[in-house]
């Protein structure tokens, strides 16, 4: 009796303990807020409430015997070996249930792989600990990480109490927009290690993994801003990875669009700094970029991660420690891929005269913009059809130089930088009879695009658009041996009808 008390004071206290836990809990399957996640919740319902009938009858029935026909009563076990209708009852009901439970999973299933005819893509590449993401049809390139304010209440001994930071560990700084009532794909990959990509609310998470192409589509119906994590443990700082989606109408997406575009067309400041600002800055930038391997302190983690403290990497030669910095090397990544020079400049003569360092050194972000290589920076590429000479005849030698950076910045995402693709997902430009066939027919499915392959007609000028043509066909392993001039592109250019949007 007493082993009872306790175990019901026991419960009574849990149960008034989690009324006041700070988590959400929930016990069913949340609907979400796209057409695929509302179908995927009626499908668990469906499958639940079968499974609920079936348990209640199966156990209802073996309860029921159990009790009325115990031995006290008087029965006794009858003795038979087989009966063949019972058997084939028993086989047909599941079979019928199985096939009434698999005909609408298979067809939410074929509706969640259906990734063909989306109004634009985007590519999400995970990396440790942050995200990617990559707007294949508009270029707008940038990183998403865990929110400053998370960031410094996570800290051991920071005394900042964790319930007064909004949407704790669940904010970033850069989220991913998307405009409502528009089907929009998702390529995923991944950097470095396995991450997973999960937001309830649009019902589906995708592992990104590294090599590999994932897919996945949504279309969210409402506006609002949509939390999620990374649902793959991938390292020490796995918790610290989360997801934002910001949903807009489509005017304001617009209106996001070309702020972006805008902002990132100006570039990063490459005025000089002084040493003194370079510093300051420079913490910041440790912080959100660093700090999670090499510790606060630059102590690192020893065995794992280096110190930054007495580096001899950063005590030594300036060159050599931005070049490790730019292009990554073992486990460390190349922030030349996530920085632009400025922050990267910041960073380094950071690193060189603090946490325990006194260099003396600095380096300006002239210097860091000059060694990075092109299309490299985290911003989005310039704004649509700069204004060029478009008159003047080009030899298919100049035509294939320039295509070469045109290629790298708006095609090698998808198609890969040799030209190779990934099968299944995006098509391999070498040998390709769409490349190395009828030249009009390749422009007309670059001006208007096809399928998953937005359209650059209007993204590419006519310059940047016939060197691009001329070089996947000359190239890659191509050699067809032909081009298109850039006065012809511009003239069909200027035939295609105008867009139908506020800018």
């Amino acid at each position: 009796m007493k082993t009872i008390k306790q175990l019901l004071a026991g419960l009574i206290l849990m149960a008034f303990g989690l009324g006041t836990a700070q988590a959400a809990y929930t016990l069913n399957l949340m609907k979400g807020v796209t057409e695929i996640s509302n179908d995927i919740y009626d499908l668990h319902m469906l499958i639940l409430w079968i499974c609920v009938f079936i348990g209640v009858v199966v156990f209802g029935t073996m309860f029921y015997s159990i009790y009325h026909h115990r031995k006290s009563k008087g029965h006794k076990a009858e003795q038979f070996h087989e009966n063949t209708t019972v058997e084939i009852i028993w086989t047909i009901i599941p079979t019928l249930i199985l096939i009434g439970m698999a005909i609408p999973a298979t067809k939410a299933m074929l509706e969640l792989d259906d990734v063909q005819n989306a109004d634009m893509s985007i590519k999400v590449t995970g990396w440790q600990w942050k995200w990617e993401y990559e707007y294949l049809d508009n270029g707008i390139h940038f990183f998403s990480n865990l929110d400053e304010a998370s960031n410094k209440a996570r800290q051991v001994g920071s005394d900042i109490d964790p319930r007064t930071v909004p949407n704790y560990l669940l904010n970033v700084d850069n989220p991913l927009v998307i405009p409502t009532k528009k089907k929009i794909r998702f390529v995923f990959t991944a950097a470095d290690v396995i991450h997973s990509w999960w937001v309830p609310e649009l019902g589906w998470k995708k592992d990104t993994i590294p090599g590999f192409i994932n897919e996945a589509w949504t279309s969210v119906d409402k506006p609002g801003v949509y939390r999620g994590q990374c649902t793959e443990l991938c390292g020490k700082d796995h918790g610290f990875m989360p997801i934002v989606v910001v949903a807009m109408e489509q005017a304001d997406y617009d209106a996001w669009v070309k702020k972006t575009q805008e902002e990132a067309a100006k570039g990063p400041d490459l005025s000089e700094q002084s040493h003194d600002e370079l510093v300051s800055k420079g913490a910041a930038i440790y912080a959100k970029n660093c700090a999670s391997c090499h510790m606060a302190g630059g102590e690192g983690v020893p065995g794992t991660f280096p110190a930054i403290t007495g580096s001899a990497v950063v005590k030594g030669d300036i060159k050599d420690q931005t070049n490790l910095v730019l292009n990554g090397k073992g486990m460390m990544p190349a922030f030349g891929k996530m920085l632009n020079a400025a922050e990267l400049a910041q960073v380094i003569t950071y690193t060189r005269n603090a946490l325990g360092n006194s260099v003396g050194d600095e380096i300006q972000p002239k210097a860091i913009q000059e060694l990075l290589p092109a299309g490299s920076a985290p911003a989005a590429k310039e704004k649509p059809q700069e204004k060029v000479d478009a008159s003047k005849k080009m030899s298919l030698d100049d035509l294939v130089a320039r295509g070469e950076s045109v290629y790298a910045q708006n095609c090698a995402s998808c198609h890969m930088a040799d030209g190779a693709g990934l099968p299944g997902t995006f098509p391999a430009l070498k040998g390709s009879p769409a490349v190395t066939g009828d030249i009009n027919a390749q422009v007309d499915l670059m001006l208007n695009g096809k399928g998953m392959m937005p359209a650059f007609g209007k993204t590419l000028n006519a310059v940047d658009f016939a060197a691009v043509v001329a070089y996947t066909r000359n190239k890659l392993g191509n050699s067809v041996g032909d081009s298109i001039q850039p006065s012809a592109i511009q003239s069909l250019q200027s035939a295609m009808p105008a867009e139908d949007d506020d800018e």
